[in-house]
């Protein structure tokens, strides 16, 4: 009966320590991301995600609650329905969107080729670990651009940094921003359903070795 007893305790241990290291895998920031260049495949994926994004179009200063611009070197500005700004590795310039709350994914419609500039593009980061997403290229002139994380393994992250994607000095982009969508995380994290799933198989563990004794 012991022997028993002690095959069941360490199967228990093994499951515990799986879901120990899902949920820490869950909270650790080293993230997969699948980019889109297209809105509608974006939307798609978002929602087989259970999700669904929000929308800020810059119509006024006003941001959508829980998002906010952090602005490094340099202030931007929102007029006429874009937000304006410029990324420049020589000061350094660049921008940060933030999510108070967590997102899975983020995008914009995203103008470098009319207002122009020295510039070779911009690229996209998620600043919470620097996992590198994208570069937006000069010729862009208001296409979509975004991306979503393997959240279900990784998590959410708090905020995407826009810089320069140039080389060298002297070298600056200025791009508009003519809407950003970011995507909530609120779906249901897998570690909480994890350790649901354990509380579970040590109560099966509990019975079964009374049972037996």
């Amino acid at each position: 009966v012991q022997k028993g007893g002690n095959k069941g305790m360490k199967k228990l241990a093994f499951v515990s320590a799986f879901l120990l290291v899902v949920s820490f895998a869950g909270g650790a920031q080293a993230f997969t991301v699948t980019t889109y260049n297209n809105y509608t495949s974006f939307i798609d994926a978002v929602l087989s995600a259970g999700s669904s994004p929000v929308l800020e179009n810059f119509e006024d200063a006003i941001l959508q609650p829980g998002f906010s611009i952090s602005e490094i070197g340099g202030a931007g500005v929102i007029q006429y329905g874009v937000y304006k700004n410029t990324v420049d590795k020589d000061i350094p310039r660049y921008q940060l969107f933030n999510y108070a709350s967590g997102m899975i994914g983020f995008g914009g419609w995203f103008d470098l080729k009319n207002p122009g500039g020295p510039g070779t593009g911009i690229n996209m980061y998620i600043d919470d670990d620097g996992t590198f997403v994208m570069s937006i290229p000069t010729t862009a002139a208001g296409e979509f651009y975004g991306f979503l994380v393997h959240f279900l393994t990784e998590g959410s992250f708090t905020s995407v940094r826009l810089e320069d994607a140039g080389i060298g000095t002297a070298v600056q982009e200025t791009y508009y921003a003519v809407d950003v969508a970011f995507v909530p995380y609120t779906v249901i994290p897998i570690p909480a359903a994890a350790w649901l799933l354990g509380s579970g198989l040590l109560g099966l563990a509990v019975i079964r070795r009374r049972v037996r004794s």
